[in-house]
């Protein structure tokens, strides 16, 4: 295995300015630090982040955690996280963790045995559990919702968004308005989302109809099918996530429903899969990327990292329009 010695004796310089350059501490010059790095590259030496962590109490690593949700809006959080660690010089460790708690755990140990900088939750609240076991000292932050305990988190208000989402088909001239609400548990994200569409629905005395899928594409077939057995002559579709949305626009067309001239669909989160259908989704669109990025400034910020709400807009694109005459 290649040491540090090894590179400092082939750039001819000491162990300390070696450790000086990979780590990118100043009070060496540019011919040194060209030689320390060529050096590096033609040993292949990697430097050891854990046992330097072990020293400095810190690595330089963010830890980012999902559960079961939207591949696509976990894989927007992430191309922001990803984009800022790498901005600052962090390598980024991902975990899937499922709808358990107890499926974090062998993630937030490792991430605590490493003394990782920070933790990004996408889509969970940061739950007692997971403080006990990545202890006190990591800092940790939930994107994509708002966690209602007073804990960190980066969201839209997605109660408001909710209320948009309705009211701008609506707006349109729908009436009979179902939506494919996510996972009933859901209580942070799906429940406000709900509660939105709701009191759109009551104040335009229009009766709700809601069924529950759990965000993926493969729940969107079977949401509508439910939808249309409560309600066959239903002209519009809400669905709280873009896949689910997409789903629905391709079930509809299978069952020879035109969209969107016999029936509305809006998605909501404003993924990249909203263009990679026909019509085009309209959707409701939270900045995801810049959640992740905002998640990271704050993770090495250092101070109180507090809540944030960012804003939220209705894209309208082809899977929309007038209410069928």
């Amino acid at each position: 295995m290649v040491t540090i010695r090894d590179v400092a004796r082939q750039a001819g310089v000491s162990p300390a300015t070696v450790s000086r350059v990979v780590n990118g501490l100043v009070g060496c010059s540019e011919g040194t630090r060209l030689r320390v790095e060529h050096a590096v590259a033609d040993l292949g030496y990697e430097t050891n982040s854990l046992a330097r962590g072990l020293k400095t109490r810190q690595t330089s690593m963010i830890g980012v955690l999902a559960p079961w949700v939207s591949d696509a809006l976990a894989s927007d959080v992430m191309s922001g996280v990803e984009n800022a660690a790498r901005e600052q010089g962090y390598a980024v460790m991902y975990g899937r963790t499922g709808l358990e708690s107890a499926y974090a755990a062998p993630y937030l140990r490792t991430l605590r045995t490493y003394r990782a900088s920070g933790v990004v939750l996408i889509s969970s609240v940061i739950k007692p559990e997971f403080r006990q076991v990545l202890g006190t000292s990591i800092p940790m932050i939930s994107v994509a919702i708002t966690d209602r305990s007073g804990a960190p988190s980066i969201s839209v208000d997605d109660e408001q968004a909710g209320y948009d989402a309705a009211r701008h088909l609506l707006r349109l001239g729908h009436r009979r308005i179902g939506l494919l609400a996510g996972r009933p548990e859901s209580v942070f994200v799906n429940g406000p989302r709900v509660a939105g569409y709701r009191r759109a629905m009551q104040e335009a005395g229009c009766a709700p109809n809601v069924v529950h899928g759990d965000f993926t594409y493969a729940s969107g077939g079977p949401g509508l099918r439910a939808l249309l057995g409560r309600d066959p002559g239903l002209t519009a579709v809400f669905a709280v996530s873009d896949e689910m949305g997409v789903a629905v626009v391709n079930e509809l067309q299978r069952l020879g429903r035109r969209v969107p001239d016999d029936v509305s669909v809006l998605g909501f989160d404003d993924t990249p899969s909203s263009q990679h259908v026909y019509p085009p989704l309209s959707t409701v669109a939270q900045p995801l990327r810049e959640m992740g990025e905002l998640a990271v400034r704050k993770l090495l910020r250092g101070r109180e990292l507090g809540s944030k709400i960012l804003p939220h807009r209705v894209v309208e694109r082809g899977s929309t329009g007038p209410v069928p005459p």
